[in-house]
């Protein structure tokens, strides 16, 4: 097992060139949000936002049209598309998408994940509703499974319990490096067990090295498991997970691998919830604090001034 630091976030941020334009930092398709919890897609599009993608535009249904100007008003740097039919949507323009914060359950929702899993090739970041749909689907569970998209599952331990069908308790340093490396198996993903010590588990292929970290992380039963060094208990709070879940698909949507993203995003969220505490403590901590912090905790990691 590794740990995610500083040093490896350092290593891997690459700076803008002087003539870049929004289209060179990728489009992230946000498929969040609900009546009554709009709240979810509005962390989660201004946690992408800030993290630096180019784009960032909101998914709306027919039956989620009332979120429609919340959205616009909350997040004016976001556009919104609305559809009629998942088949009217060009996944081609997308780097990244992201499926789930405060989504709902509706069998809308099932089949809008259908055809995404079914259709979309880059990467797919599933959290929240979307975790608990599949995990009541076996038809979702094997298309997630088989999907062309590079997946990223970002879920916390009551979530990861439903995906592996299991009563038990997941505890520890060792229940949790199993679970998430048996969440990494059955879903052939990148999975993201959220906590204290978030872990990130992939499968290996053959004798594949992890590029910035350069070690091969052996040992850990055909796995590569990361261990991140960041965050504090005032992190848990609703809304965070949605604010993670931005992140992560922003840097996908800039061209980072998908494991770089889990690695950068799980670490850039801790960090600027430990850059909250410095002012408003823990108990105190919101999910909104950690927007305005995610700039000064990228900033922090470059290697070299501006």
């Amino acid at each position: 097992m590794e740990f995610i630091d500083k040093d490896y976030i350092g290593n891997t941020l690459f700076k803008r060139k002087e003539d870049a334009h929004k289209g060179d930092f990728g489009k992230v398709l946000i498929y969040a949000g609900s009546v009554g919890m709009a709240g979810a897609a509005i962390l989660c599009g201004k946690a992408a936002l800030r993290t630096g993608v180019g784009l960032a535009r909101y998914l709306i249904t027919e039956e989620r049209k009332e979120i429609l100007p919340i959205l616009q008003v909350a997040v004016p740097e976001a556009t919104c598309m609305i559809i009629n039919n998942f088949q009217e949507i060009d996944f081609s323009e997308y780097k990244a998408i992201i499926c789930g914060c405060g989504l709902g359950k509706s069998s809308e929702v099932a089949a809008g994940l259908s055809v995404i899993l079914d259709n979309f090739e880059n990467v797919l970041v599933l959290d929240a509703d979307a975790l608990n749909v599949i995990a009541s689907s076996p038809s979702l569970i094997e298309k997630t499974r088989n999907s062309l998209a590079e997946i990223i599952i970002t879920p916390h331990v009551g979530e990861a319990k439903r995906l592996l069908n299991t009563c038990e308790g997941i505890s520890g340093l060792t229940g949790r490096k199993n679970s998430v490396c048996a969440l990494a198996e059955k879903f052939d993903c990148i999975a993201v067990l959220k906590g204290s010590g978030t872990l990130i588990a992939k499968k290996r292929m053959g004798s594949e090295e992890d590029s910035a970290l350069g070690t091969d992380n052996t040992g850990d039963g055909g796995f590569s498991i990361y261990e991140n060094t960041t965050g504090n208990p005032g992190m848990a709070t609703g809304g965070s997970g949605d604010v993670l879940s931005g992140i992560i698909a922003s840097l996908a949507a800039q061209g980072y691998s998908a494991l770089d993203s889990a690695r950068m995003g799980v670490f850039l969220h801790g960090r600027a919830g430990d850059l909250v505490t410095k002012t408003v403590g823990e108990m105190s901590l919101t999910a909104s604090d950690l927007l305005t912090l995610i700039p000064a905790a990228i900033l922090e990691c470059y290697k070299e001034e501006l």
